[in-house]
C-alpha cells in the first residue's frame, strides 16, 4: 500500500517536481517521531538533449516513482541522474530507475561513487567537482559541494539559466505542506515543521549551514527558487527559507520563551517543575512543557524543535541506580548533540531529585558543561519540595534571566 497519491507539478519551464507524501513512517531515521508525515521530492528537467533526474524516493516507493517518471519522459531518454545525497530516503530508488534508464549516468560527489556501489551495486557513475558546470540542451547545471548538510557527500545543483537551486535535505522540512510556498496558509505550522526538521536532521552541523549560505553568496548565487527534497518549494519567497535556516543556525532566542522538559517517576521531580513553571509565568515567560511520566510521553523530536529558539531551558529528572534516570540521559544526550551549537546562549536550569544519593544533578551538569553550556544552575531536592527548595529555584531563575 502506498502512502498517498503521487503529485507531479511544473516548478518552472522544463522543470517538474515528483512528490510522494509519506504518512506511513512513524519514526524518521528510526528515531524522530513524525506524526505529521514527510514528503519526498524528486525533480525532472526536460532538455533538447535528454532528461535529467535529480534524486528520488525511498525504496518503498521506487516502482511508483518509475511509473510517475514515465508520465513525463521515456526512461531511456534520461541522460543523467544527479545524486545530491546518498541517504536512502533519496537514493533508495536508484536500482529501480537505473535498471530502466539504460542510457543514464549517475552524477554526484566523488565520495558518492563508492557509496552507490556499497549500497546498491555497480552502475555507471561520474563524479562532479565543486563548481563544475554541465551544459545539456538549453540548460546549464552548476554543481556546488555542500559537505555535512548533513552527510559529507552532499551537493547542490544550480540550474543557472532558470536560477533554481536544488538542495536535497538542506532547506527542507517535516510535514506535508502544499507543494509551493505561495499555497501555504498556516505559516506558523510550517515554520515549526522547519525548526523541528532542522534540529533533528541538520542541527549538529549548524556551522556548515552558515558556511553553505556564505558560499552561495561568494558564488553570487541568489536563487529565484529553492527546491529541497522534503517539504515545500520556495518560489514565491525563497528568502524566507534562507533567513529561517540562518536564524535557527545562529540560535536566535525568542524573548521570554522557556521550554521545560522533565522525567518524573513518582511525582517528586514534577513538584519541582510545577514550582519553576509558576515562578517563570510570574515573570512573564511563555512556558512550553514536555512531560515524560508513567502515564504521559511527549515527542522528543518536538522538544528539540521548540528548544531551537528558547530563551531558557529547564530540565528535570531523578537519580536512578546511582546514575541519571535512563530516559533523562537519552533526552539530555540528544539535546547536547543536536543543540550544542546553542550552548553559548541557552541558559539551563537543572532540577534533580534523589532518594538516597544526590548523583543525577552532578552528572547532568557534567554532561552540559562538556558540551560547552556555561550558564547553568542546579537545584536538588530529596523527597517532597519544601519552601527552601522553591526559594532556591527562584534564586536560580533570577540568576539565569538577569
Amino acid at each position: 500500500m502506498h502512502a498517498s497519491r503521487p503529485i507531479i507539478r511544473e516548478v518552472v519551464r522544463d522543470l517538474y517536481v515528483l512528490r510522494i507524501d509519506d504518512h506511513e513512517t512513524k519514526f524518521f531515521e528510526g528515531l524522530w517521531e513524525i506524526p505529521e508525515g514527510i514528503s519526498y521530492n524528486a525533480y525532472l528537467l526536460k532538455t533538447g538533449e535528454g532528461a535529467v533526474l535529480f534524486d528520488g524516493w525511498k525504496k518503498t516507493y521506487a516502482d511508483l516513482l518509475v511509473e510517475e517518471i514515465e508520465k513525463l519522459v521515456d526512461l531511456r531518454d534520461i541522460k543523467y541522474v544527479v545524486v545530491h545525497h546518498m541517504e536512502p530516503d533519496h537514493s533508495g530508488s536508484i536500482p529501480a530507475v537505473m535498471t530502466r534508464a539504460t542510457n543514464a549516468v549517475l552524477l554526484g560527489h566523488p565520495l558518492a561513487g563508492k557509496m552507490i556501489s556499497n549500497f546498491y551495486g555497480a552502475y555507471k557513475f561520474k563524479p562532479v567537482s565543486d563548481g563544475e558546470e554541465l551544459k545539456i540542451g538549453e540548460h546549464s547545471l552548476r554543481f556546488i559541494h555542500a559537505p555535512w548538510l548533513h552527510w559529507p557527500e552532499t551537493i547542490f545543483t544550480h540550474i543557472v539559466n532558470l536560477n533554481v537551486l536544488l538542495t536535497c535535505d538542506a532547506f527542507g522540512s517535516y510535514s506535508l505542506p502544499p507543494v509551493f510556498d505561495s499555497e501555504v496558509e498556516d505559516w506558523n505550522q510550517l515554520d515549526f515543521a522547519i525548526r523541528k526538521y532542522y534540529v533533528n536532521v541538520i542541527g549538529k552541523y549548524s556551522q556548515n549551514v552558515l558556511k553553505a549560505v556564505e558560499k552561495l553568496k561568494s558564488l553570487q548565487v541568489s536563487p529565484s527558487i529553492i527546491a529541497p527534497s522534503h517539504g515545500a518549494i520556495f518560489r514565491d519567497k525563497p528568502a524566507h527559507i534562507l533567513d529561517k535556516y540562518i536564524e535557527i543556525a545562529r540560535g536566535v532566542p525568542k524573548e521570554n520563551k522557556a521550554v521545560v522538559t522533565y522525567v518524573s517517576m513518582y511525582g517528586f521531580v514534577e513538584q519541582m517543575i510545577d514550582a519553576a513553571v509558576s515562578l517563570l509565568r510570574e515573570k512573564g515567560f511563555n512556558v512550553k512543557i514536555y512531560r515524560f511520566t508513567d502515564n504521559h510521553r511527549d515527542n522528543v523530536s518536538d522538544l528539540l524543535g521548540d528548544l531551537s529558539d528558547a530563551g531558557l531551558m529547564v530540565i528535570g529528572g531523578g537519580t536512578y541506580e546511582a546514575g541519571v534516570q535512563p530516559l533523562l540521559g537519552y533526552i539530555l544526550h540528544l539535546i547536547a548533540s543536536k543543540l550544542g551549537y546553542r550552548a553559548g546562549n541557552l541558559p539551563v536550569l537543572v532540577l534533580t531529585s534523589y532518594g538516597w544519593g544526590p548523583v543525577a544533578g552532578k552528572m547532568v551538569l557534567e554532561e552540559l558543561k562538556n558540551k560547552g553550556f556555561t550558564r547553568i544552575e542546579n537545584v536538588e531536592a530529596t523527597g517532597q519540595v519544601r519552601r527552601e527548595h522553591v526559594e532556591k529555584i527562584r534564586q536560580a531563575i533570577e540568576k539565569l534571566t538577569s
